[in-house]
């Protein structure tokens, strides 16, 4: 959520850091995606390759996972949409 005044950019890295506790050195927009009832804006973080994510009070779990293995977890249809739209753009690059 952005907060009164905050920079996407920004809000993205205090995102990342309140729900993962990994501190991002970067945050590139990639893109909007707008679902049934949120607008996601999506960024790339640069993060340390030792960065290991632990799930804070705002999510119950998280892990690395390689994207191969994303549509077979028990996320959100947002999330499995954002990872595919990700991927097609990493093709086309």
């Amino acid at each position: 959520m952005l907060k009164r005044g905050e920079h996407m950019p920004d809000a993205a890295l205090r995102e990342l850091k309140e729900e993962t506790r990994i501190a991002g050195k970067s945050a590139k927009f990639l893109f909007h995606h707008r679902g049934r009832q949120k607008h996601h804006h999506v960024f790339f973080c640069d993060v340390p390759k030792s960065a290991k994510p632990r799930a804070s009070n705002e999510i119950s779990r998280c892990r690395w996972v390689h994207v191969a293995e994303i549509p077979r977890l028990a996320t959100s249809a947002p999330t499995k949409l954002i990872v595919k739209a990700l991927a097609d753009e990493k093709r086309k690059r």
